[in-house]
């Protein structure tokens, strides 16, 4: 069964120490970032279980209380966040392996890296 939305977000913030007006204080730091606003109004609705964030607010709020986003609606997967490096690290190696014949091991998949790695410097 599902957790609800509002269960995880009070859960997120009991183990971070937060209370409504320090989530609101850290997702205003996020603004310039994110051009998206999260107001007391709307983290009370979502506190008290009346609403659930849009996607842009549910991605600052994740942010804001380091937790992923999948975790926060409820769903079970790992609740640790993934940083953008990581999933865009992990794409890529999904690529990757999508046009190779066979696996690599550890140490190819580290030779791959290193080398992609050369070669997105050369043009720096």
């Amino acid at each position: 069964m599902k957790t609800t939305f509002d269960t995880r977000l009070k859960s997120a913030m009991k183990d971070n120490n937060f209370k409504q007006i320090d989530v609101i204080e850290k997702a205003k730091k996020l603004y310039n970032e994110t051009g998206v606003k999260v107001t007391k109004t709307d983290l009370s609705q979502y506190v008290n279980g009346k609403t659930e964030p849009g996607n842009k607010k549910l991605y600052v709020l994740a942010k804001v209380l380091n937790v992923s986003e999948a975790w926060l609606l409820g769903y079970d997967v790992p609740r640790d966040r993934t940083t953008d490096e990581e999933r865009t690290k992990h794409n890529n190696f999904e690529t990757i392996a999508a046009h190779l014949d066979g696996d690599l091991t550890e140490e190819e998949w580290e030779e791959v890296i290193q080398y992609a790695n050369y070669i997105r410097n050369k043009r720096k």
